[in-house]
């Protein structure tokens, strides 16, 4: 059974109605970008683990991984004053090695749920071709249930989001961390996504969504999930050298473009162990509309089955 928490700071707020975009970019845009970042299928995924990165359902020639869950690439493989929200109490320190998942030998696993945002996704909601990147039925369901988890939030999604930043932030549940600037890759191809293609550029994505995160209220991230999960060896050494230490995944969900939540739940329970990381997302309808109602039969089956959701700070912390 879940280990009881400490209760909220204050009183959740009531997103579904806080929803109000920040000032609109610059731009002109003729093409819409669909965000990649964790998938199982041939479509366009928000969510997929390349073949070569992480730990996949599917072993990867390319990938080096160690008991402990951590995996780096070979060098030629590719997809392939702010507050500190959450300082745990062995805060690691940052390590050029990609974390893949927990020990294996207890029966902890940690939720996360990527946050995407890319400046033609910006313009789409600007132009309400879409309600909004944020499904507050998510939040509700872990609040509900008492279940943490970790958010990896894009720059541009906080600067879209404050208030769901700043609520996120004040409830022990959670802990907020960084998923770049505006979800651009780091290595190409990722999937359709634009790509940044020097060092300088990626330490800018990197170090401008961190800076994002924390002016919006979100404390200060320790970790980074790479857009798309593409990146080369020298990403890694560069994450780190900026202080936070890299996430991938080993439990694709497939709630990237899934309507029926039945597959997002088979998908999950298919591929979890002690020590898992399972990969989600946070924006709702349409890029992952199914992931709240895969929630509220993931969450009690999972309990069933022995497991506890811990934050990844609490995972990893020892």
């Amino acid at each position: 059974m879940p280990r009881s928490r400490p209760a909220s700071r204050r009183a959740p707020v009531d997103e579904a109605n806080r929803l109000k975009p920040g000032p609109l970019l610059a731009m002109a845009l003729s093409v819409v970008v669909v965000a990649s970042c964790g998938s199982s299928g041939v479509r366009s995924p928000i969510g997929s683990i390349p073949p070569s990165v992480g730990a996949s359902p599917r072993p990867s020639p390319d990938l080096t991984s160690s008991p402990m869950g951590t995996a780096e690439l070979t060098p030629s493989a590719s997809p392939a004053a702010s507050l500190t929200a959450f300082p745990a109490p062995s805060t690691p320190p940052a390590s050029a090695v990609l974390v893949t998942h927990g020990r294996r030998d207890r029966r902890w696993i940690a939720l996360t749920f990527d946050a995407d945002m890319t400046p033609s996704m910006l313009a789409r909601l600007r132009a309400h071709e879409v309600a909004s990147w944020y499904d507050p039925r998510i939040v509700a369901e872990l609040r509900s249930s008492g279940t943490p988890a970790t958010v990896f939030l894009t720059g541009l999604w906080a600067q879209t989001y404050p208030d769901i930043v700043q609520s996120l932030a004040a409830d022990p549940l959670f802990e907020i961390e960084n998923h770049s600037f505006d979800h651009s890759a780091f290595r190409a191809p990722c999937y359709g996504l634009p790509t940044v293609s020097t060092d300088a550029a990626r330490r800018k994505e990197l170090s401008d969504g961190a800076r994002a995160i924390a002016a919006a209220g979100g404390g200060t991230p320790i970790y980074f999930r790479f857009p798309g999960g593409c990146h080369a060896v020298t990403d890694l050494e560069l994450v780190a050298a900026l202080g936070e230490t890299p996430i991938a995944w080993d439990v694709v969900s497939g709630d990237a473009f899934q309507s029926d939540p039945k597959v997002v739940v088979r998908d999950v329970l298919a591929g979890v162990q002690p020590g898992s990381i399972i990969v989600m997302h946070l924006m709702g309808a349409p890029n992952a509309p199914a992931t709240a109602n895969a929630l509220a039969t993931l969450i009690p089956e999972l309990q069933a089955r022995g497991y506890e959701f811990v934050t990844l700070r609490e995972m990893l912390a020892g």
